[in-house]
């Protein structure tokens, strides 16, 4: 898995993984958003782009909701978008979409931003 930050400004974080996103591409106490944003960087909202990820796995799926209660622990909010139909698949199996902010397109997921947090 490859994390990286797409941009930043002063209001919201935009990041995007490509890849694979498992437990064999991470270390298990890897933090990778806390690896490019610090530890306070959870208390910011940020974007996350999943259009470049090729699978994940339930390692993968654990990994999104430890950053999902990061980031409302922190009083962050984290909406993952453009997430391709085989990830999308997983996360409604799993009942994840039910847990997750998650969102169509860079837009929508700036809308769900300013909305209620799910």
């Amino acid at each position: 898995m490859d994390l990286k930050i797409v941009s930043d400004d002063s209001n919201i974080v935009r990041l995007q993984v490509s890849g694979r996103i498992a437990q064999k591409q991470t270390e298990p106490d890897d933090e990778p958003i806390a690896m490019l944003l610090g530890k306070q960087g959870y208390s910011r909202k940020a974007l996350l782009d999943l259009s470049k990820a090729e699978y994940i796995d339930s390692s993968g799926v654990s990994w999104l909701l430890v950053a999902h209660k990061r980031f409302r622990a922190a009083g962050g909010r984290l909406v993952v978008y453009n997430i391709p139909p085989l990830v999308l698949n997983v996360l409604k199996v799993l009942r994840m979409h039910l847990v997750f902010d998650l969102a169509t397109d860079e837009s929508d997921a700036e809308r769900k931003l300013e909305g209620p947090a799910s």
